[in-house]
């Protein structure tokens, strides 16, 4: 087992070897490392080991991605809250074991891709999982290590230097070791590193590092931790800011890092170049963000000591949406003018990153500290699944480019939110403490965030021009269709898992975004109906008979459909009395089902190489099994330990 501060007395920061912070750093570049070699060499596996069209590359390797994600979410933030139980080095330990795991098994699921094609995606999938599970683990457990033993005076240069490590290690070292892909036998090298790395890591980490936070045997006070993190997240609209900043900066390296390869590998027989060499290309631009994070980092972390936090979300959230927007204006991404939009990027991702780093650990009550990096990791993956996922979308319906202007706007609407905060004098003082205990409510953020789905189908269409003869012209009525269809899902699972959320936690205020999030949950689930019998079949009744008859899954989401619209029209409070509050009960039930249908309508509509609808399954049977648990009298806190 890993070695760790006496549990009694505890190692003290001072007591913390300076060769700790190189163990630290070191841990760190391999860590982002193995993160970074996974998501890189994908899209090159996808491409000639398993065999995937074209034409699917992007929503296929966005699964992928959404899936890894997925799974990360619940592991690594379930890890966070359990740190502070147990210490920090053991969950190291474990995340690096996680990753050796599925670095060992990607060698096999190559075989297996080299043996069945496309088939061979399911233990690829697993591969993914496991190491990208791995890797967060890690990396957010050495950034809350660094939380543990910094002070609020040294706390912005020790945060900077290891995001510097690990930028050092997830694009610098990335990008050099991803150029033997263009030699004979260099793919198989790259794969067998993060297995190396990972072993490397796990024994420096069980007889090097220590603890320093003693560990908690329980939550302080008679409150749990999850309902202080949220009491602390809703008391200071700094952290506001910095969650919804963390929803789309923490997709910034696996964005660029995924669809630029995919943008290379798609022009490539068109310039003239094999696909090993544009893998390797997009590596160096790749490289070349991250020297211009390393480059920024300096700068920043002085401009954090001195200036207010919110100025500097801000102002780096500014920059890498123009970069964004920049790039996405880029027609061959083999000119190497698009640098300069990569080095906007990459500065505005250095300051925001190293700045929700050092505010998250500021705000945070040491005895929660685990809990709290924990939930920002949960906000950022969140984004990373909407924004990946809507990334392969566009990529595959609009073009290689579309995904860096959905960046780009996202980031955009959260400096309006940064500018309106300082506009209504929500700014910190010059010891970086709140000039105002203003409380913001949720709501308007928690709609505009809801509603970009829809806002970036209908502006990228718009602003494109796309818009002809009753359809989305250049975006296929399939893809629009499926499009909306997965984000009525999505809503929905949202929406389900919203009440456990709350009864797990007992965060009551969770219930007013409930109704919300199901609301839209039924206006993309209209869109994606009317999209289907107006853009695919023009109201013509016969074709959508001829149709449903080869396709019967669709009645399953006919039927959901149906069942929700009596859900949608009386969840205002003056239908709850009309019809009663029992009655309103029995027929909110419906919920269960209408998720069941549409896990099954997914499931049966989806091509054989696409994994999400599993995993979109597998999360409906965990709720429905949940409710039924609760129904017999279970306690799922008492259950899971952490209650």
């Amino acid at each position: 087992m890993p070695k760790s501060g006496n549990p009694s007395t505890g190692t003290t920061p001072a007591d913390f070897a300076p060769t700790q912070w190189n163990i630290i750093y070191l841990l760190m570049t391999v860590g982002a490392l193995v993160a970074a070699l996974s998501v890189s060499i994908q899209p090159l596996l996808l491409d000639k080991i398993f065999g995937i069209a074209f034409e699917k590359e992007g929503a296929v390797n966005a699964d992928i991605q959404v899936v890894a994600e997925i799974v990360s979410i619940v592991c690594v933030g379930w890890f966070g809250l359990l740190s502070d139980r147990i210490g920090r080095v053991r969950i190291i330990a474990t995340g690096f074991l996680i990753a050796v795991a599925g670095a060992a098994m990607s060698l096999l699921s190559v075989q297996m891709g080299l043996a069945f094609g496309a088939a061979g995606l399911v233990l690829f999938y697993l591969t993914r999982v496991l190491l990208t599970v791995g890797a967060d683990t890690v990396q957010l457990q050495l950034s809350t290590l660094v939380g543990d033993v910094s002070s609020r005076a040294n706390r912005p240069r020790l945060m900077g230097n290891l995001v510097f490590m690990m930028v050092f290690g997830g694009t610098m070292l990335s990008a050099i070791i991803m150029q033997m892909a263009d030699y004979k036998g260099g793919v198989f090298i790259i794969m067998c590193l993060p297995l190396l790395i990972g072993i490397a890591g796990f024994q420096m980490t069980r007889k090097s590092l220590r603890d320093v936070a003693q560990p908690q045997q329980a939550a302080t006070g008679d409150e749990h931790p999850l309902r202080q993190v949220w009491s602390v997240i809703t008391s200071d609209p700094r952290l506001q800011l910095a969650f919804a900043a963390a929803f789309y900066t923490r997709a910034d390296v696996i964005i660029l890092s995924l669809f630029f390869s995919l943008w290379c590998i798609s022009v490539s027989d068109l310039v003239g170049v094999t696909r090993t060499y544009a893998t390797a290309h997009a590596a160096v631009m790749i490289g070349l963000l991250g020297l211009a994070v390393l480059a920024a980092i300096p700068l920043w972390r002085s401009f954090i000591e001195r200036h207010s936090r919110i100025s500097a979300i801000g102002a780096s959230l500014s920059l890498a949406s123009v970069g964004y927007i920049w790039l996405g204006m880029f027609a061959n991404p083999f000119n190497w003018l698009v640098a300069l939009p990569l080095l906007m990027v990459g500065i505005g991702h250095a300051g925001c990153f190293v700045t929700l780093q050092v505010l998250t650990v500021d705000v945070s009550p040491k005895p929660i500290l685990g809990a709290m990096v924990g939930a920002a990791y949960l906000v950022g993956g969140l984004g990373t699944v909407m924004l990946v996922q809507s990334g392969g979308y566009y990529f595959d319906a609009l073009g290689p480019r579309a995904p860096f202007i959905l960046m780009g706007t996202g980031k955009m609407l959260v400096t309006l939110y940064a500018a309106w905060l300082l506009a209504n004098g929500i700014d910190e003082t010059c010891d970086h403490h709140l000039k105002s205990t203003r409380m913001v409510d949720w709501k308007p953020l928690v709609f505009l965030t809801a509603a970009l789905p829809f806002v970036w189908l209908i502006g990228r269409s718009v602003i494109e021009g796309y818009i002809s003869n009753g359809s989305l012209g250049e975006a296929p009525v399939g893809f629009v269709n499926r499009y909306l269809g997965d984000w009525a899902f999505t809503f929905l699972i949202i929406s389900l898992s919203m009440r456990p959320v709350q009864e797990i936690t007992g965060i009551k205020t969770l219930a007013k975004y409930r109704r919300m999030i199901g609301l839209f949950a039924f206006f993309y689930a209209v869109l994606h109906v009317l999209a289907y019998v107006t853009l695919e079949w023009a109201l013509n009744l016969g074709d959508m008979a001829s149709d449903i008859y080869k396709r019967p899954f669709i009645l399953l989401g006919l039927a959901a459909f149906l069942l929700l619209i009596p859900l949608a029209f009386t969840s205002a409070n003056s239908q709850i009395k009309k019809i009663g509050g029992k009655r309103w009960k029995m027929l909110h039930k419906a919920t269960y089902v209408i998720n069941a249908l549409v896990a099954l309508h997914f499931i049966l509509a989806a091509n054989h190489e696409n994994g999400e609808p599993y995993v979109y399954a597998a999360a409906v049977i965990v709720l429905l099994w949940y409710r039924f648990y609760q129904w017999r009298g279970g306690n799922v806190l008492r259950a899971l330990r952490i209650g």
